[in-house]
């Protein structure tokens, strides 16, 4: 993917001169090498400012990432304190402040009290977002995998499904679906601010939760405890069950995520977690 900016500079050298408002170029630019999906770029201009190009890709259409949509979410984030705005969403990507800080998983002191209040924070939002569905999203990966590697899924996939909670108890907020500390930064004046909003979306809040305790390897019970104490919600246990019942969906999703990851990168990390999570899933569906 190191051939991705060069052929991009022209329009990203025309965004960053509207943002200045005055000819800008880039002079330096570094892949990152924090992420997973993100394969981007981190930019310094003729104006002394960074950025972070995030391409449309070979990965972002692998995992169904749609760079409109998070151009969208964060800058409804934005609106609210919780992240940059960006600078310019483009045909080719999505061009976006730079954010300087201290990574929040980097910190020695525990980060749970501030990754929650984002969280009540993001779920509070105005939900203006786009309402994605997470089995077109889990579909679209299952496309990428092999036949076998799919019927090898199907028993664990029909098992989590039904393990999920009725509709008609869906709290539609706007998710941002990998708040783990990893996507956090702690800036010196203003605060917490939360990254990569490639896959936010409308969708229920209980799911939202799942996928937050997954990412920072958090108890549920804890969490719902603090997260309805801020919301002022007095039906912890059903909060509780439905968090729950999202659980082993949660946990399918993330393993197609991987094998779509194993299969783009060739790397055995990706490969070693979906094998991780299939064995959890099916002990789990064996009782």
């Amino acid at each position: 993917m190191s051939d991705e900016l060069p052929a991009f500079d022209a329009p990203i050298n025309t965004a960053l001169s509207r943002f200045y408002a005055k000819p800008t170029e880039i002079i330096h630019a570094e892949p990152l090498a924090a992420g997973l999906t993100n394969r981007c770029w981190r930019i310094t201009d003729s104006q002394g400012g960074q950025s972070v190009w995030r391409p449309n890709s070979q990965a972002v259409r692998a995992f169904d990432i749609d760079r409109a949509r998070e151009a969208s979410a964060q800058s409804l984030a934005a609106n609210h304190g919780l992240a940059p705005q960006p600078i310019a969403s483009l045909a080719e990507g999505l061009l976006v402040p730079w954010v300087s800080g201290q990574p929040l998983d980097q910190r020695d002191d525990d980060p749970t009290a501030i990754l929650i209040d984002l969280l009540v924070r993001i779920h509070q939002l105005p939900v203006e977002l786009e309402t994605a569905s997470v089995d077109a999203q889990c579909q679209h990966y299952e496309q990428q995998l092999s036949a076998a590697n799919v019927h090898r899924l199907a028993d664990i996939k029909a098992w989590a499904i039904a393990q999920r909670p009725a509709t008609e108890g869906d709290i539609p907020v706007v998710c941002h679906m990998d708040l783990g500390a990893y996507n956090v930064v702690m800036t010196p004046h203003r605060g917490a601010v939360v990254l990569d909003w490639e896959y936010a979306r409308t969708a229920d809040a209980h799911l939202d939760i799942a996928l937050f305790c997954r990412a920072n390897a958090l108890q549920p019970d804890a969490v719902i405890e603090t997260y309805c104490a801020q919301q002022q919600i007095k039906a912890t246990e059903a909060v509780r069950r439905r968090v729950l019942a999202w659980l082993p969906f949660a946990d399918y999703l993330a393993l197609c995520w991987y094998e779509v990851g194993a299969k783009l990168y060739r790397l055995p990390a990706y490969k070693e977690a979906a094998n991780q999570l299939f064995e959890q899933l099916a002990a789990q569906r064996r009782g």
